[in-house]
């Protein structure tokens, strides 16, 4: 059942200062049916961390001596269908190697804000709540409101898997999940995949090949080329139906802003600002490479040289069109497993991207940082076992039967290598495990020597590696602006902005591909931005920039 609030403030104090002491000063009453409020847990003190010694088990199986119901809020994306987790026999099998029970309340992606939200309002808290795939609102429930609990330290003393992964990367990935007030609220979630960036460039060479052509090292032999894909009928059909640029204004890994770099602009799929090399934040709409993109852009609208419903097609409709295969130039994800394996993967390569004389390619740095995981709430009377479960989750053989399903049926073991095969083929139907809902922790280190990734991902990682190599890729990655410690107010504020410089921008974008750009229509635009608060929005993010160790 739910703990009832009665004094959030003063338990959390109490709670943190029980935590200060032996490892197992907030276990609480480790008995089944032994649930109190967390005012009343502060006022046991003593008694309630005597009783917790005698049952918890700080380390190996189980976790408790005695039976022990936690309760878990546990968020599920909306195409998911699965059967109760403690139908699921991996679930058994994990209660019955830590003795803890949960009572689980499975909450769907289009319910989840408005419940999540109704339950804070309530003053009835779960113990935990897992969500990889439910947004909470750290600095509003965890800084200002104090309802949540920093973990700092817990994961520390409680979860030497997520520990020891952390420590075996160069860099820490769960930096991410620092909040303004310069703690962590939740246990990190990530599926490492030793990738640098999102879209890549790709071109056609069976075009290239039937037109005699060379790939183009330049913006203007690129320009040439695309005339060449419109005109010079290399699909053999007899018509001059070839689509030489295939994209969206706003559509996912095909839209616009995935052109951006070829003229010195990286921008990352949320924002419109990014990190230059001295780490200033830069205001992208109004660079003058994002002016030469639009008017590259508009001269190949003009020429028939885009995809005509550019201005209206979204990620689905792009798609579509690439599995029919007549495309010549594009960006995306990667080629394969995409949908459109006999469409443009069997006719298309990688390209290497090409900026105009003077200016360098810019592709956004992508970071493989932790996103939030889980949470502890403060009416959690059982703390360092909630702890221990979570990293329970995290044992190698239980986490990827969570994700995949269980040994033989979703995963196995690889002869020749050791290293853990995915084996699942169907996705459809109802899931007899958690998928990718479960807390799962695998950074870049801990995955390459445990899993063996798949071909599709193995072609992505080459791909970064090549535009690495290159140096296509940005220095300050725009990650950090996303983790940023603002404060509750300044995402507020920022937000506010953000949608009004977002709308803007998609208005202006379709006018200037179709319409073109004039010094007064550039200059009105421009100046547009003056009255959004564009200076104090840059000067948020600017400070908390600087207050960031990035090296």
């Amino acid at each position: 059942m739910k703990r009832k609030v009665l004094a959030a403030i003063i338990a959390m104090s109490m709670l943190m200062t029980s935590l200060t002491g032996c490892g197992s000063s907030a276990a609480g009453n480790a008995q089944e049916g032994g649930s109190t409020s967390a005012g009343e847990s502060a006022q046991a003190g003593d008694s309630v961390q005597a009783e917790a010694s005698e049952s918890f088990n700080k380390e190996g199986y189980p976790i408790v001596n005695e039976p022990l119901t936690l309760n878990v809020m546990f968020a599920i994306r909306d195409v998911d269908s699965m059967i109760e987790p403690n139908d699921m026999k991996v679930v058994q099998d994990l209660e019955a190697k830590t003795g803890i029970h949960i009572e689980w309340e499975m909450i769907k992606g289009t319910d989840w804000e408005t419940k999540l939200n109704l339950m804070f309002a309530s003053g009835e808290y779960p113990d935990i709540i897992l969500s990889p795939n439910g947004k909470v609102d750290v600095e509003e429930y965890g800084v200002t409101q104090q309802l949540l609990l920093p973990v700092d330290e817990l994961t520390e003393q409680y979860m030497p898997n997520y520990t020891d992964r952390v420590k075996a990367e160069e860099s820490d990935p769960t930096i991410s999940l620092v909040a303004s007030d310069g703690q962590k609220y939740s246990v990190g979630y990530l599926v490492g995949q030793n990738i640098n960036t999102q879209a890549h460039f790709f071109i056609n060479q069976t075009w290239l090949d039937k037109l005699g052509l060379s790939t183009p090292t330049s913006l203007d032999e690129l320009t040439e080329t695309l005339r060449a894909f419109k005109t010079g009928d290399p699909n053999g059909n007899g018509q001059q139906d070839e689509v030489p640029l295939e994209m969206g204004l706003d559509s996912g890994y095909y839209g616009v802003r995935w052109m951006l770099p070829m003229f010195g602009v990286p921008v990352d799929a949320e924002k419109w600002i990014y990190l230059d090399d001295d780490k200033k934040v830069q205001f992208a709409p109004t660079q003058e490479g994002f002016r030469q993109c639009l008017e590259w852009l508009h001269m190949l609208y003009s020429e028939g040289l885009i995809d005509k419903e550019v201005l209206s097609q979204d990620a689905n409709v792009v798609e579509s069109k690439l599995t029919d295969g007549n495309v010549g130039f594009f960006t995306a994800w990667r080629l394969t497993a995409m949908g459109w394996d006999e469409g443009v993967a069997k006719d298309c390569v990688l390209y290497m991207p090409t900026a105009p004389e003077g200016t360098k390619v810019q592709l956004a740095r992508r970071l493989e940082m932790a996103t939030n995981g889980a949470y502890i709430t403060v009416a959690n009377q059982h703390v360092p076992e909630s702890m221990r479960w979570l990293d329970a989750l995290l044992d190698t053989e239980t986490m990827f039967s969570l994700y995949y399903g269980e040994e033989g049926t979703g995963w196995e073991y690889n002869s020749e290598n050791g290293k853990i095969d995915s084996i699942v083929t169907d996705t459809s139907g109802t899931k007899e495990m958690l998928d990718c809902n479960t807390l799962f922790f695998a950074p870049a280190e801990y995955i390459s020597k445990t899993f063996n990734m798949s071909p599709q991902r193995i072609e992505k990682t080459e791909y970064c590696e090549t535009y690495e190599k290159e140096g296509f890729i940005q220095k300050y990655s725009d990650d950090y602006l996303a983790m940023a410690p603002l404060t509750a107010q300044q995402h507020t504020d920022c937000a506010l902005i953000e949608t009004d410089i977002k709308n803007a921008v998609k208005e202006n974008m379709a006018t200037f591909v179709s319409e073109g750009i004039t010094d007064e229509s550039w200059n009105t635009f421009v100046k547009m931005f003056e009255n959004m608060n564009i200076t104090d929005y840059l000067k948020i993010y600017q400070d908390a920039i600087d207050q960031m160790d990035i090296k």
